[in-house]
């Protein structure tokens, strides 16, 4: 195996791609111009994200998608180097019209974390880690 990415589905793709650009996201070069899809590069090694209008992405998963205004299946993690960066990120994802589930914080002493939705509801958190100050086993 060479490369992982991360798929979703999107109820408007326009309005999806807006917010992903909003919050700082590159765009993929190689999917710039589609139209049927969106595709974003995220952090230093170009972890990419796909996005998929609803009835594509229900073609490739053979189910329902799940209704994230009820339920999630996962969190999608992004590490930041610092708390202020959790805490600019944070304002940025509520100017982009995403929503804070729990803002910016302290966890047990040594993380420092917010939780987002994008404008489908998919849940990410941006996470702090400061290594000096984990609990060793």
């Amino acid at each position: 195996m060479n490369t992982i990415w991360l798929n979703l589905p999107v109820k408007n793709l326009d309005k999806a791609k807006q917010f992903y650009r909003d919050i700082g996201f590159r765009e993929n070069p190689m999917h710039k111009d589609a139209n049927h899809l969106g595709s974003f590069l995220i952090g230093n090694k170009d972890f990419v994200l796909m996005l998929f209008p609803e009835n594509t992405f229900k073609d490739f998963i053979h189910s329902e998608i799940t209704d994230t205004q009820k339920d999630n299946e996962m969190l999608i993690n992004i590490d930041a180097q610092s708390k202020e960066e959790v805490d600019i990120f944070a304002k940025t994802v509520q100017k982009a019209g995403g929503t804070t589930f729990n803002h910016p914080s302290e966890i047990d002493g040594w993380m420092y974390a917010c939780g987002f939705t994008d404008v489908d509801g998919h849940r990410w958190s941006m996470l702090h880690m400061d290594m000096d100050k984990m609990p060793k086993p």
